[in-house]
Parts: structure tokens; C-alpha cells; sequence
């Protein structure tokens, strides 16, 4: 028997990739941000004190840089940017190891309020998440027990919550008189039990209520529309973080071979280590184009080929991310191994966000299904 091979293609215009002077120059900001309050000894200070992030850090990205009211619509209290301009920020972001809880609060949060059937019901909490004083959690996978139509109490366990033990709020699916319901419950007076965690730059928590206040945001019949949303946003952000990430391990690891010398010559020039730094660098352009097309396929409202995009971005940037970090540890050579070096963190963050959001072979079983393999 003959095997059909099935081919998909980039449906969208290729230039919805390209740079723009806007995006270019918030790209400037932000890098200077990081530079000047986000080097990796203060990413370490920050995962070591008790909320595992930079309180100050975190009010200067929403009160300078805005970041969670980025692509908010100008309706809602935003500042009405695509999702394309937003993964610049998640790419120097990521770069960086930031711990702040920006996937979680200021974009996937942040879009879950957006989608709200009752935008008025949740002005307040929106327009406090933008300004970055409440901390909203996002569980796409929890289930609670909603007592009340329209909002009232919930009880249950939500497990190995991202940022757990910093959230004020979460987004999770309650099930009520037998209907699924997308809710945010206020998490004052919740039990939270941290976990042993791998990525240190994001702590996880399971979190236990009882009676806790909720509303309800998203009703059954939007339902499974708004969590499809969410958890595209949720890809293809996390695509962005890795390519930043990618790029970033390459630059250091560029830096290193040039001032590392042996035998009289930097590494650098050896033809073994040049061909690995090509690899890396592959790993690097794949990873851009693939994460840039997802989120600019996201910004467009007609695009079929969303689900597709997303996929083959978190694959490929999911794959790049790991091999990167491996390959910065090696070629580091025996400083990369110690823990006084940043580039295990950068694999610890690679292997965390696998644990906990899939990694590239789940993504590469996404695309199959889709492509109709």
C-alpha cells in the first residue's frame, strides 16, 4: 500500500512576520529593562525570597512598561496591540528567566478576562490585573464544585497551580448542575501546598478552597470557543519565551568560545564547535519565524490555519529551547555544569515548561492530528 504524503503550508501572507520600527523599538525598551533589573544574579535573588519573583520588578513591567495592558483592547481599558507586538516582550522577557508571573497574569489571565460574556462584570478585576496590583492564576485543567448561577461559591483542589503561592485569583473551569463553566475564584483564605519544582523561576502550588467567592465569566455555550482561545494564547506565547531564550543561549555561548582558548586559539574557531553553533543557530531562526508566525496568525481574525500554526510553533521552539540549553552546558564546557552558572537554570526552564504545558512531542501529535496523519 502506497503512503499519501499530507503536506501543510504558512496559509498567511509571509510578511506578517517581518520587523516593524514600532515593534523594533519596544524591543529596545524592553531589553534595556532586563539589562538594567534582570541579569541573572538578580533573577537568583528574586526565585530565593519567599513570593519567587521581584515584587519591584514586577510593578515597574506594569506601571512603565504596561505590559498586561498591551493586548488588551482599547475598549476594555488597553492599549489595544496584537498578540506579535506582546511576544516581543515575552521573548526578552523569557531571554531573561524572568520570574515574574507575566504568562501567566499579564497575558493568558489577562485574555481570559477579555473574553468575558459580561465585560462589565469584570471591569474591576480586569483594570486591577492591567495595573499589575492582583495576581491572576490561570488552570485550564482544574475542576471545581460552583455553588449559585452566575457566581457564588466554589470547593475542590486545583493541582500544581504556576505561581500558586503568589496569585490572588484564579481562572479555572467549576462544574455547576451538571454544566462547565469558566470561573475566577478570589483566593483569600486558600489552603496552598508548594511543590518541589524543577524550573526555579516558577514556582508551582496546589491550591485547596472551600467556600471560596466566584464568578463566573464564560458560560457553557462559549465555553470550549474561550478555552480553545486560551490555550492557543497560551502556546504561542510560550513559543515566543523559548525563541527568545534560544537566542539568548546562543549569543552567550557565542561570547564564551571566543574568549575561551586552548592550544594557543579560542575554541571558538575549531570546526567541531563552529558546526554546533550552526545547529544552534538553525535552532534559533526556526524558532523566531515559527513563534512570530503563530502570534501574528493569532492578530488575524479570519486565519484558518491558527490551530496548525501554534502547533508547529511549539514544537519546533520547544525542541529548540532543549537543544540549546543542552549544547550551551557542553560547550560552557565544565563551568557550564556548575551551579554558579546561569545556563542549567535556562535547561531547568526547558524541561519545567515540558513538564508543564507538554513538550515538542505532544505538540508534533497536535500537528499529525490536524494534517490528518
Amino acid at each position: 500500500m502506497t503512503q499519501q504524503n499530507r503536506t501543510a503550508r504558512p496559509e498567511a501572507d509571509p510578511s506578517i512576520i517581518l520587523p516593524t520600527p514600532e515593534r523594533e523599538e519596544l524591543r529596545a525598551v524592553v531589553a534595556q529593562f532586563v539589562a538594567r533589573n534582570g541579569d541573572h544574579e538578580a533573577v537568583r535573588q528574586s526565585v530565593d525570597s519567599d513570593p519567587g519573583y521581584s515584587v519591584a520588578r514586577w510593578s515597574t513591567l506594569n506601571e512603565e512598561l504596561q505590559v498586561a495592558a498591551l493586548a488588551v483592547p482599547e475598549a476594555l481599558g488597553g492599549h489595544g496591540f496584537g498578540f506579535a507586538d506582546l511576544g516581543v516582550v515575552l521573548e526578552e522577557t523569557g531571554a531573561a528567566l524572568l520570574p515574574e508571573p507575566i504568562l501567566a497574569s499579564a497575558v493568558v489571565g489577562c485574555q481570559a478576562l477579555v473574553r468575558a460574556d459580561d465585560a462589565q462584570s469584570v471591569a474591576d478585576l480586569l483594570g486591577e490585573v492591567m495595573e499589575g496590583t492582583r495576581i491572576v492564576g490561570v488552570a485550564l485543567d482544574g475542576e471545581l464544585e460552583l455553588s449559585g448561577d452566575g457566581g457564588g461559591t466554589v470547593d475542590g483542589t486545583v493541582e500544581g497551580v504556576l505561581w500558586g503561592q503568589a496569585v490572588e485569583s484564579l481562572v479555572t473551569i467549576a462544574t455547576s448542575g451538571g454544566q462547565r463553566v469558566l470561573v475566577v475564584v478570589d483566593l483569600v483564605g486558600a489552603s496552598r501546598s508548594p511543590r518541589e519544582v524543577v524550573d526555579l523561576t516558577r514556582r508551582r502550588a496546589d491550591l485547596r478552597v472551600e467556600g471560596a467567592s466566584a464568578r463566573v465569566i464564560v458560560g457553557a455555550g462559549r465555553l470550549e470557543q474561550v478555552l480553545r482561545e486560551l490555550r492557543l494564547i497560551t502556546g504561542a506565547a510560550l513559543a515566543a519565551e523559548h525563541a527568545g531564550i534560544a537566542a539568548r543561549l546562543l549569543d552567550d555561548t557565542v561570547a564564551y568560545v571566543q574568549q575561551r582558548h586552548q592550544f594557543g586559539r579560542a575554541i571558538g574557531s575549531f570546526q567541531a564547535i563552529k558546526h554546533r553553533l550552526a545547529d544552534m543557530l538553525v535552532d534559533r531562526e526556526r524558532a523566531r519565524s515559527a513563534a512570530m508566525y503563530a502570534l501574528a496568525v493569532l492578530d488575524e481574525g479570519e486565519a484558518t490555519d491558527v490551530d496548525l500554526a501554534v502547533a508547529v510553533a511549539s514544537s519546533v521552539c520547544a525542541d529548540a529551547v532543549t537543544r540549546s540549553a543542552y549544547e550551551a552546558i557542553q560547550l560552557h564546557g565544565g563551568i557550564g555544569f556548575t551551579w554558579e552558572h546561569s545556563a542549567h537554570f535556562y535547561l531547568r526552564r526547558a524541561l519545567g515548561d515540558e513538564g508543564a504545558f507538554g513538550g515538542g512531542r505532544e505538540a508534533r501529535r497536535s500537528i499529525a492530528d490536524l494534517v490528518g496523519v
